[in-house]
């Protein structure tokens, strides 16, 4: 498979590292920063083909590439440019965007638009990752469909941040003040992005709209009032099944995930010391890679990606 990457941060060069390993190749990278721009590729992956890097993409560039990654906003207005332009030109997109993996809450009208593009050019456009992506929306929804009559599906994610990027402790506010990390919460500037699309995800994998839907927040703090974390939660209803996701990012945190189904029969998936964020999501986003050509056309979720594998060709593509 041909691909090329946009973002070179560190989720973008481990996903070309691994990209690169299981045998595909690259044909273009981009990033904006422009230390790296006129860089060539192998100064970040030692293997990688004499590939310069681009400040921004263009149609000349993107060669004959299959599909086009894109690891940079969280924001699916941020990353819609690209993904329209990819799109335009046949190229199928997965992007690490969090909003992207469920976009018809947060910005409908654009997720519209990029799904007729998709569309009429016959390719696919996805986000993919941890979470939003797996632990909080595609394994719950798995294991609910070995239940009966499901009326409450709770899922809590434990994350100790102290054994995370750096990256991450900033976006939660930790060393700030409790007040100035909670203005940025509610401001969308701080905390996690996704929880929202999480449980659409839920609600979507079981045909149904979400209703009585609420999402809150708090800051950790320590012995004074600086935050060393944050606490997240989205609750909501799919016909008659509560829904409820509660996720906590601190450093006193335990390393857990834990998926809990009220129906017949009681099931409860528990995944001791967690599901660590950066490499399944580099894992998550290279194997949806591998699959979205057997995919339908337009813009879809992880839900509609086929866990098994397709022989690499669009043969098995829907009209």
């Amino acid at each position: 498979m041909k691909f090329g990457i946009v973002g070179l941060g560190a989720i973008g060069v481990e996903v070309l590292r691994y990209m690169l390993e299981r045998g595909h190749t690259l044909v273009f990278a981009v990033d904006s920063d422009k230390s790296k721009s006129g860089m060539f590729v192998n100064r970040f992956v030692e293997d990688a083909p004499r590939i310069m890097v681009r400040p921004e993409p263009d149609l000349e560039s993107l060669g004959d590439a299959d599909v086009a990654i894109i690891c940079t906003s969280s924001k699916f207005r941020s990353v819609y440019p690209l993904a329209r332009l990819f799109t335009s030109a046949g190229i199928d997109v997965v992007s690490t965007c969090e909003e992207l993996a469920y976009p018809w809450f947060s910005e409908p009208s654009l997720a519209q638009e990029l799904d007729s593009i998709a569309r009429s050019k016959g390719c696919t456009a996805v986000g993919a990752g941890v979470n939003p992506g797996f632990v909080m929306d595609l394994v719950p929804s798995i294991v609910a469909l070995a239940s009966k009559n499901v009326s409450e599906i709770h899922v809590t994610r434990s994350v100790d941040i102290s054994r995370r990027r750096s990256q991450l402790r900033s976006k939660l506010g930790v060393g700030m003040l409790k007040d100035s990390v909670e203005k940025g919460l509610g401001e969308g500037k701080l905390g996690h992005v996704g929880l929202q699309e999480s449980l659409h995800l839920i609600a979507y994998s079981m045909g149904m709209q979400v209703s009585d839907f609420t999402y809150g927040y708090k800051a950790v703090t320590g012995s004074d009032d600086y935050v060393i974390g944050v606490k997240q939660y989205a609750e909501g209803k799919a016909g008659e099944c509560r829904i409820r996701l509660d996720l906590e990012m601190s450093l006193t945190s335990a390393d857990f995930d834990l998926v809990e189904i009220e129906g017949e029969p009681r099931l409860k998936l528990r995944f001791e010391g967690g599901v660590f964020g950066d490499t399944a999501t580099v894992a998550m986003v290279v194997s949806v890679s591998e699959r979205i050509s057997a995919a339908r056309p337009g813009l879809v979720t992880v839900l509609d990606i086929p866990i098994s594998k397709a022989p690499q060709t669009n043969a098995f593509r829907s009209s």
